[in-house]
């Protein structure tokens, strides 16, 4: 007998990331001294890879459905997924140019600025789309349910698409914007979100409900909820190092990020949390709200501590 094992479909952009981290204070036209770091990533890319270190191969089978260039950078991005056994069955490879994201932090390992170049993914936009056509009928045949999680990378087009394919009887749909000039477009259309599970900052709940109003995640995680509720739905917001905060159907929770006291780069922090998040959730579909929210938080704040000290190293 096979073992059935359930899938996990990530969509979005895998980038090639370059972080500058200078040893001083910046200021406009001086030449600072610093570190240069690359490496893949992209939020995608970072989520695959956070939930393949907690969800057994043997129970859940991790697809990353995006698009990049063929080139040595590719490489070592076919390697990584490879050795963390991320399936590329639905990965497009084609031209030679990657994605990639500059980020120029400050001294303390807060972004300072950062540009977004997503081209590849959004050129080959059709084929995704073939991509999820090609899952949702498989899906629908078989009656095996699936977890889709969408970057903010994904057009407001292809997200409608996802609405029209992907019932909330089958798919459990997560949207983690982490881009926020791109949710623009999405300005004061929260509804557009109705059977979406929602992870994401305080400023993109203000543009999501256009307001300016919602001071804190708790009062911006409650009046997305209400807007978008379903059945079975779920709104997360954060806010930094302040508290961050879910709604549910049957609860209510917050917890505070525990204060990261070096200077160690935050610059995937959030998609490292809501990997533990989902993680602890799959694995523990009984158990609440906030543990999981605390779980999440604590192996979140030991990824980071691990992270700064090899880059001492």
């Amino acid at each position: 007998m096979v073992e059935f094992k359930k899938r996990i479909y990530i969509f979005g952009c895998i980038m090639w990331d370059v972080i500058g981290k200078p040893f001083e204070e910046m200021s406009t036209g001086k030449d600072s001294t610093g570190s240069i770091i690359e490496r893949p990533g992209g939020v995608a890319f970072n989520v695959a890879l956070g939930l393949s270190k907690i969800l057994n191969e043997k129970s859940y089978e991790l697809n990353l459905v995006s698009a990049i260039g063929e080139n040595e950078r590719t490489d070592i991005i076919l390697k990584a997924l490879k050795q963390n056994n991320i399936n590329t069955k639905y990965l497009i490879i084609n031209g030679n140019r990657n994605d990639q994201y500059l980020s120029i932090e400050t001294k303390t390992g807060e972004i300072f600025g950062s540009i977004n170049s997503s081209n590849t993914f959004l050129t080959h936009q059709n084929e995704i789309e073939d991509k999820l056509s090609d899952i949702c009928r498989e899906h629908k045949k078989s009656d095996n349910d699936a977890i889709f999680i969408f970057d903010g990378n994904c057009s407001r087009e292809f997200l409608g698409l996802v609405k029209k394919q992907a019932c909330n009887d089958i798919f459990t749909k997560y949207f983690i914007p982490a881009n926020y000039s791109k949710l623009s477009e999405f300005k004061n259309n929260i509804l557009f979100f109705k059977g979406f599970n929602l992870i994401i900052n305080l400023e993109e709940a203000n543009i999501l409900i256009h307001s300016k109003n919602l001071k804190n995640s708790e009062e911006a995680s409650k009046a997305i909820f209400e807007k978008i509720k379903t059945k079975k739905c779920l709104t997360i917001v954060t806010d930094g190092p302040n508290i961050a905060y879910g709604v549910s159907n049957e609860e209510e929770a917050g917890v505070r990020p525990k204060i990261i006291k070096s200077n160690t780069s935050r610059l995937g922090a959030g998609d490292t949390f809501f990997a533990y998040f989902l993680s602890y959730k799959e694995l523990n579909p009984a158990a609440s709200l906030k543990k999981s929210l605390n779980i999440a938080n604590k192996k979140t704040h030991i990824h980071l501590k691990a992270n700064d000290q090899k880059i001492c190293k």
